[in-house]
C-alpha cells in the first residue's frame, strides 16, 4: 500500500476527522511519517520514494512517455501503473494526469511545425535511389489550426473553453509534505542533532540502516583501525 496520503480536491468541503485519524497537512501527508530533516523514517517497500516519483513526473511531462520516465528512475512500467491505482496514491495519480496534459502541448507544437514549416520527405529517382528531400505542407492541418485559433472568422460559434488543467509544478508540490513552520521543533534535540550529522556525512540523505532502525537508534559498528593490536584479555 502506498504511504502517500490522499489530497482533498481544492473544492471539496472540509470533513470532520475522527480523533483516531492522523492529522494531515495541507498536502495530505502525515507529518509524523517524516523526520524533520525532513526525510521519510522508512523507505517505501515498492521503491517509489518521493524523489523518484518527482523525477518520474518531471520526465513524463517532458517526454509524454511512461517507458522513458520509468527508465529514467530505474523502475518498471508495471510498478508505475500499480502505484497510480493503489489506494492512497491520489496525489501521484493527479500529478501523472498533469504531466500528460503538459506533454500533450507537444502535439500542438508538432502540428504547427508541420502546417507552417512542413514535414521532410525523401525524394527518389526512377531507380529507387534517394536523390534529395523536400518539405511537404499539410493544407488540411493548416485549415484545422486556423479554425481552432480563429473561430470568429472561420467557423460559426466559439468553442467552449477547456477546463483548466492542473500545472505540473503544482501537482509535484503535493507529492511531498508541507514544510512545517518550525521543523526542528518536531524532533527531539538529540535526535535532530544525530540526524543532521548523519545526513551531512551521507550527502544529504539518511542511509537505509538509519531509516530502518531509527526507532532503536541503531548505530553502525565502528571499524577497528587498520593494524590495531588486540589484547588477549579482550578476546577471552
Amino acid at each position: 500500500m502506498s504511504h502517500i496520503a490522499p489530497i482533498p480536491s481544492p473544492d471539496a468541503a472540509a470533513a470532520a476527522v475522527p480523533a483516531s485519524t492522523p492529522a494531515l497537512d495541507a498536502h495530505g501527508h502525515d507529518p509524523a511519517a517524516y523526520d524533520w530533516v525532513p526525510v521519510l523514517k522508512k523507505r517505501r517497500k515498492d521503491g517509489w520514494s518521493p524523489d523518484k516519483q518527482r523525477a518520474f513526473i518531471e520526465t513524463l511531462a517532458d517526454s509524454g512517455s511512461v517507458a522513458t520516465a520509468t527508465r529514467q528512475v530505474g523502475m518498471s512500467e508495471s510498478s508505475a501503473y500499480r502505484l497510480r491505482r493503489s489506494p492512497g496514491a491520489e496525489a501521484f495519480d493527479r500529478a501523472w494526469s498533469a504531466a500528460i496534459d503538459a506533454a500533450s502541448k507537444r502535439l500542438l507544437d508538432a502540428a504547427f511545425e508541420r502546417a507552417l514549416v512542413g514535414s521532410e520527405e525523401p525524394v527518389f529517382d526512377r531507380d529507387g535511389n534517394r536523390v534529395g528531400r523536400r518539405l511537404r505542407h499539410s493544407d488540411r492541418l493548416l485549415m484545422f489550426l486556423i479554425r481552432a485559433y480563429g473561430p470568429d472568422r472561420f467557423r460559426e460559434g466559439a468553442a467552449a473553453p477547456a477546463p483548466a488543467a492542473t500545472p505540473v509544478a503544482e501537482a509535484l508540490v503535493h507529492l511531498h509534505p508541507e514544510p512545517p513552520a518550525a521543523p526542528a521543533a518536531l524532533m527531539a534535540p538529540d535526535d535532530l542533532a544525530v540526524a543532521l550529522e548523519v545526513t551531512d556525512l551521507c550527502d544529504g540523505e539518511l542511509p537505509r540502516w538509519y531509516r530502518d532502525d531509527a526507532d532503536t537508534a541503531l548505530v553502525p559498528p565502528a571499524t577497528p583501525p587498520v593494524g590495531a593490536a588486540w589484547d588477549e584479555a579482550d578476546l577471552s
